[in-house]
């Protein structure tokens, strides 16, 4: 009987040296380029007579900067976000609103130490930026041109994960307010 209890115990310590050994998904000196498309304005939303997609292209790039920490690893990077919104006013002129996000972003990757966790890569971030903002009109009155342009400091929370096909390619998927949207989803891409 002891020899029997000796030999699971062994047989589970074993295993779970191999199970915290495995290689998970984010690292450290791990790089990820994400590019995608945001959904769900929280901008300028849809708006009286508006136009256009209501989406918004963004991009970003995470670097990680730590060995394990807890149960996981510190990523930092920056990002880039774009969108755009029309406004038509039937007759009396048109309004072009666009808006540029550049942020700097510190993130928090999960390990999960097996196989999934080399595919699998969940996260929680936190993003600074700032927001430019230009309104370009048209035909309103005669008058065509800038009427206003503002920026200021945005920050933003979010949740994500990234899910590698491969080594290199993969796919993303992040909920949160990070620049012009509450959901953004593309492609990412690790070296």
């Amino acid at each position: 009987m002891k020899k029997t209890i000796t030999f699971t115990l062994f047989a589970i310590a074993i295993g779970f040296a191999s199970f915290a050994q495995d290689k998970t998904s984010f690292e450290k000196g791990t790089n990820v380029i994400n590019a995608g498309i945001g959904v769900g304005d929280v901008y300028w939303g849809a708006g009286y007579g508006s136009s256009g997609l209501p989406v918004s292209l963004n991009a970003s790039y995470e670097h990680g900067i730590t060995d394990k920490l807890g149960i996981g690893y510190i990523g930092v990077g920056a990002a880039f976000g774009y969108a755009s919104q029309k406004y038509n006013d039937y007759g009396y002129g048109s309004w072009k609103s666009t808006g540029i996000l550049i942020a700097a972003r510190g993130l928090y990757h999960f390990a999960i130490p097996s196989e999934i966790g080399q595919k699998l890569d969940p996260y929680a971030g936190i993003q600074l930026g700032y927001v430019a903002v230009s309104t370009h009109v048209t035909n309103d009155g005669g008058y065509n041109g800038t009427i206003g342009k503002a920026g200021g400091v945005v920050v933003g929370f979010y949740a994500g994960a990234h899910y590698h096909f491969n080594p290199h390619v993969g796919v993303y998927a992040e909920l949160g307010y990070t620049s012009f949207s509450i959901l953004s989803l593309g492609v990412a891409f690790r070296f």
